[in-house]
């Protein structure tokens, strides 16, 4: 039996449902899921980068039994960061689901402990969301927030000059990318001095259409394997020049709210993968009395009972650090 609907007015009321659409927006996390960042929860709201300047170089002989060659002690240096703080503060009044429906049912009525889980869900994964924004920007080197505020420059912070960048020529036919992208790969390797697992591009919209669609790299996939891959529409990703190009989705909603895409539509920012440490995570301890000193985790969430037993008041936090420890490794890559 179908519950009357006692607020015929209210479209979330008890009624004959039909269907249940959840109707959520396109969330950007596509460096996270590289699984690039190495995370860690950290017990304190403060990190510090050690940087040690050890310089390889070879050992010259000397005599058996004799006297070795003497080194002078490696110079080290901290860096400090502070952890930033991120809260989402909500209220749910018990009146509130009085007579509610819940989602996707006809006739049962929504509980006051799932309306609360349910909101602290959609506010965390906001915080996820922030957290790739976070990410996005130690790709770029400057971590910022939603509103434009720059909360970590790190190429100020590790006194080294911001790299220009790099254009690819694509809007010219005539052009032979590979010559231009392959120095490229050379300057990182240069300004790395180690051994990397690999090349991950992240393009904006018009960028990655340019790139695909340009001959000199259509070219290299005439003649192999890849050739299949031409008669289709341009590939969200596609692997050339040795380095895996992706196109990053911001989303409608994401870039009408930032005022712009993560990746602008005509830029692409290059991600060094395979080396320990060159980009992290750390999480510290939400500000409550029970997480004092103890290892940070992604999320909080905390419901407190209202004074008048009338509802919760609600709390959902992450306190996260995304940083690019070595930022002179990262590119920016233009059309023209």
């Amino acid at each position: 039996m179908v519950a009357p609907n006692i607020h015929a007015g209210d479209p979330f009321s008890l009624e004959t449902l039909t269907a249940a659409v959840n109707q959520g927006s396109y969330r950007p996390g596509q460096v996270s899921a590289t699984g690039a960042f190495e995370e860690d929860g950290v017990s304190t709201t403060m990190i510090s980068i050690e940087m040690k300047d050890g310089k390889l170089s070879l050992v010259e002989p000397s005599a058996r039994g004799g006297a070795g060659e003497t080194t002078d002690d490696e110079k080290r240096t901290k860096i400090p960061f502070l952890i930033d703080h991120y809260q989402r503060n909500d209220s749910i009044l018990a009146d509130e689901v009085q007579g509610v429906r819940e989602f996707g049912t006809e006739a049962s009525p929504e509980q006051l402990a799932v309306r609360v889980q349910k909101k602290a869900m959609r506010h965390g994964q906001d915080l996820t969301m922030t957290l790739e924004h976070q990410r996005v920007g130690a790709l770029k080197g400057i971590v910022t927030s939603k509103s434009g505020k720059v909360l970590h420059d790190l190429y100020s912070v590790f006194g080294i000059a911001v790299p220009a960048a790099i254009p690819l020529a694509l809007d010219t036919d005539a052009t032979i990318v590979s010559k231009l992208w392959q120095p490229v790969i050379y300057g990182i390797e240069d300004d790395l001095d180690e051994p990397y697992g690999g090349i991950h591009v992240f393009t904006g919209r018009d960028f990655h259409d340019a790139l695909w669609q340009h001959k000199s790299v259509r070219d290299t996939f005439m003649y192999n394997a890849g050739a299949a891959a031409l008669r289709q529409d341009t590939p969200d990703k596609f692997v050339w020049g040795g380095a895996t190009w992706e196109r990053y989705r911001t989303g409608a909603k994401a870039t009408a709210d930032l005022g712009a895409p993560y990746i602008a539509a005509t830029e692409a920012r290059v991600m060094v993968t395979g080396v320990p440490d060159l980009f992290i995570t750390r999480f510290a301890p939400a500000d409550y009395v029970e997480t004092v000193n103890t290892i940070g985790l992604p999320l909080y969430s905390k419901a407190i009972e209202k004074p008048n037993g009338k509802g919760y008041d609600l709390e959902v936090q992450s306190n996260p650090i995304s940083l690019c420890t070595r930022p002179k490794v990262l590119r920016k890559l233009t059309i023209a």
